[in-house]
């Protein structure tokens, strides 16, 4: 469905049914989510059945080469929450790249809500010579809630390697014991693919996501010796559409390693191994993005465990 309405320098429309703007096109994405399943948490050794429900809409439109975006999120998960997850302008210049306003560049599994994760705001900016798109330059400020201080960030890619550190000027005390400015570096390195993730951060630990397609349909096919009927044959086109996807975050204490550490030397290792500050691993069968199956099981900061599914409206 498309609507159009007037404008001074010509006419925009809405539609609803499009995967990227074109100018003067409103692209409207809504979807819903609910979600039900039962999880156990120890301490206290306890069960329970959650659901939990939500909306999201999302708003794309391009005018004179500028793109616009916006990501607003709905949901019921134990209280009611809202969220503008992303809203940004963006401008590709060719070899350089511009953006301002609220994006997930930098955030991860600890920015995750029902909805989809939550960005930062910032300015953004990247450098690729068009000779070279393989390789880049990041450049960004991540100013904290209400604008006392902030962060920045200087990195670079190459290929599918993501090296960089968020930069920030913090108060540190000296070896006098009084506080005096000082720049706290905090690296960040990553492996982007198409199908998978794998990131490392100093404060946050490592984090990776994978989704990939299993081949349940093929599997199908072989086993009825296909061509076969119209109906098996849809059974196989269906199974086609099946994702495996996976999540981990471990967030080590380093200083378990260090001369400083709690530990005896020769218990260092392992204590850093088998007490994190955060321990989560994810794993889910996706079913033509509308059906998800998934199970979390979280080791620390507490020891639980969750199965639900998810059904989307897309």
């Amino acid at each position: 469905m498309q609507l159009v309405f007037a404008q001074e320098n010509g006419a925009f429309r809405v539609s609803w049914d499009c995967l990227m703007p074109e100018e003067k096109v409103i692209c409207l994405r809504p979807s819903g989510l609910v979600q039900g399943g039962l999880g156990y948490s120890s301490p206290p050794g306890s069960s329970e059945i959650g659901w939990a429900l939500g909306a999201r809409l999302q708003v794309q439109t391009q005018q004179a080469g500028v793109r616009y975006q916006a990501d607003f999120g709905l949901w019921y998960q134990a209280m009611l929450q809202w969220g503008l997850l992303e809203a940004f302008v963006e401008q590709d210049l060719g070899a350089l790249w511009l953006s301002l306003g609220k994006r997930r560049d930098y955030s991860g599994p600890w920015d995750d809500t029902l909805m989809g994760r939550d960005g930062r705001w910032g300015v953004f900016t990247r450098y690729s010579p068009s000779e070279l798109p393989w390789l880049g330059l990041e450049l960004a400020y991540l100013p904290h809630a209400g604008l006392a201080g902030g962060q920045g960030f200087v990195g670079g890619r190459v290929d599918i390697l993501q090296v960089g550190a968020l930069l920030e000027m913090v108060q540190a005390p000296n070896d006098l014991g009084d506080l005096e400015p000082s720049i706290r570096l905090v690296p960040r390195l990553g492996l982007q693919g198409a199908q998978m993730g794998l990131f490392w951060q100093w404060d946050r630990g490592f984090w990776g996501t994978f989704s990939l397609p299993l081949p349940l349909g093929q599997a199908l096919a072989l086993v009825l010796q296909c061509p076969c009927e119209a109906e098996a044959q849809a059974w196989v086109e269906a199974l086609d559409q099946s994702r495996l996807e996976g999540l981990l975050w471990w967030n080590p204490v380093w200083d378990y390693l260090g001369e400083n550490s709690p530990f005896l030397p020769e218990e260092r290792f392992q204590a850093w191994l088998s007490a994190p500050r955060k321990l989560l691993l994810g794993l889910a069968y996706s079913w033509n993005n509308q059906l998800r199956l998934a199970v979390d099981l979280s080791r620390a900061p507490v020891e639980a465990v969750r199965v639900y599914g998810q059904f989307y409206w897309r």
